[in-house]
């Protein structure tokens, strides 16, 4: 059996791309796996550089087939892809991973002998190299129908309690200039274009001026102090973590809080999240992704790689916010976030109008980011256009939770 091309494997790219997806923690549950098409392109000989994009286009589309939202496959080189697995460990993993080869090889060689299925596991990334061991496929044959490869139900929203939902929401507070300002939260479910299933759950706060009603868009935020934007992202942060028990099922959805990045830039900022850390356990590595707000065309690259290297230290990932507007991911290109957000609140003019600026963000976030979304919504009528724009998830703009429905 020819084994993967795994001296090849490049230890910063694969420790990049773990790390967008929930870290090294995948490593030790058995859940990353390369598989090798090479025996496709031995057989193929001369027509290989005319027949791969076919063998790509075909493995790609069982890749989508077999994984769930929760996953992620990407091809390293001609004939390998790596494939990480959240939604299965193991045996379990290495099942799936082997069915998908398997299913390759039947198409483009009418059979999947042994000797032809190459398969190895991720076991360590040390000193610099990508450590691989070789699997039998014949025993993962063998022990597949002892072990339960369907996919992973789908996600359930975490047991809220109602007493302490009602006391953070709604928030207010008086800013250091100007009129007092309320925070009503909501939660929206991002689902997932491709499965259809809720991905995610995102917590929206809709800030307002208590005395006029006015709401203040986060495009605005920029003209608030500090002091108040750290106000208004600790309190998201405090309610954020009613939804991340400290012990949460294993098929609860990730958690998506916006908070700005003036806050995440300080350590007092970045100390919030380490305290909602400590307060919900271990649920902040594993389901909390952050949303930076307002990402500007100003913000120095290094400080910005910096700030979302030490937020992807303690939670699940990082998602940044674009504005609509020309070269918009300018700011973000050389940072490793994993995924990229616009949010309709800030789009404008008739529904036609909004669906090309949907599109022209999926031109420019193509490429940038494993998950490229689009939430606050007025309708799931949109969600056609965000799949022609080859986005990842979309989001209906949920309506904020009201005092009676949280202490109901």
């Amino acid at each position: 059996m020819s084994p993967p091309t795994s001296d090849r494997l490049n230890a910063a790219e694969v420790t990049a791309m773990l790390e967008r997806f929930g870290g090294h923690d995948l490593l030790g549950r058995g859940s990353v796996n390369v598989i090798s098409l090479a025996a496709i392109r031995a057989r193929t000989g001369e027509r290989w550089t005319r027949k791969r994009p076919d063998v790509w286009a075909y493995a790609e589309r069982k890749l989508a087939e077999h994984l769930t939202y929760q996953d992620l496959a990407q091809r390293i080189g001609e004939t390998d892809y790596l494939i990480a697995m959240t939604s299965e460990q193991g045996v379990a993993a290495q099942a799936v991973t082997l069915k998908i080869l398997e299913e390759v090889l039947i198409h483009f060689l009418g059979a999947a002998e042994p000797r032809d299925m190459a398969v190895q596991t991720v076991t360590a990334i040390k000193d610099g190299q990508v450590l691989c061991s070789t699997l039998d496929p014949v025993f993962i044959i063998e022990t597949r129908q002892q072990v339960e490869v369907a996919p992973s139900p789908r996600p359930e929203r975490p047991l809220v309690d109602p007493v302490e939902l009602a006391k953070r929401n709604p928030f207010s507070f008086k800013p250091a200039v100007g009129v007092p300002l309320r925070i009503d939260f909501a939660v929206e479910d991002m689902l997932s274009l491709k499965h259809g299933v809720t991905a995610a759950l995102r917590i929206e706060p809709t800030v307002t001026e208590v005395p006029t009603g006015r709401v203040v868009p986060a495009r605005m935020f920029h003209k608030l102090s500090d002091a108040d934007l750290a106000t208004i992202d600790q309190a998201t942060l405090a309610f954020a973590a009613l939804y991340l028990p400290k012990v949460a099922g294993p098929n609860q959805p990730a958690l998506i809080a916006p908070v700005s990045l003036r806050t995440m830039s300080t350590s007092k900022g970045r100390g919030m999240l380490i305290s909602c850390a400590g307060a919900a356990g271990g649920q902040v590595k594993a389901r909390l992704v952050i949303e930076l707000v307002d990402i500007s065309r100003g913000a120095p690259l290094a400080r910005l790689i910096e700030i979302v290297g030490l937020l992807k230290s303690v939670c699940r990932g990082v998602f940044a916010r674009v504005q609509p507007i020309k070269d918009m991911m300018d700011p973000l290109k050389g940072v490793r976030l994993m995924g990229v957000t616009l949010d309709a609140a800030d789009l404008s003019g008739p529904d036609s109008r909004i669906a090309n600026q949907i599109l022209e963000f999926g031109r420019q976030a193509r490429g940038l980011a494993p998950a490229l979304a689009i939430q606050g919504l007025s309708s799931d009528g949109f969600f056609f256009v965000a799949e022609t724009a080859a986005l990842t998830h979309a989001g209906v703009r949920a309506p904020a939770i009201k005092a009676e429905q949280s202490a109901a």
